[in-house]
């Protein structure tokens, strides 16, 4: 199953500012099946992103920073590991441009959404290549 190997950043935002944050939910809830199907079998599978949409508002968005850096580490690693693909932002990287976001008015946020994204399309393309 071919997962999409070319999610563009600048359309995401710009579709999340035109849907008023819609389109972002939606964007996520793909990213996160994606991500499960590329790194299957890795026993660290995320939840459904409307999972982590609630938990997040539950817990004043500490789970989503919590996620954001599980899901960035555990792409890391296996990224490597599985396919030879060389990811430069570990989980520590996402955590402090996410923690920075809070500070910057979220412009370090979308440099965290911006590495996730890319990280996931250079990942994603060996996948396909692989043909599982």
């Amino acid at each position: 199953m071919n997962v999409k190997d070319n999610r563009s950043f600048w359309v995401y935002l710009l579709l999340t500012f035109l849907t008023c944050g819609l389109y972002s939910i939606y964007f996520w809830y793909v990213y996160v099946e994606d991500l499960n199907t590329v790194f299957y079998g890795d026993g660290e599978d995320s939840p459904n992103y409307i999972i982590v949409l609630l938990l997040s508002w539950v817990t004043c968005g500490i789970y989503g920073v919590y996620w954001r850096y599980k899901q960035a580490n555990r792409m890391y690693r296996e990224s490597y590991d599985r396919y030879g693909v060389m990811i430069e932002e570990n989980g520590s990287a996402i955590l402090l441009w996410t923690l920075l976001g809070y500070l910057t008015g979220g412009i370090g946020q979308l440099v965290a959404d911006y590495f996730m994204i890319q990280n996931l399309n250079k990942t994603a393309l060996v996948y396909n290549s692989r043909a599982y």
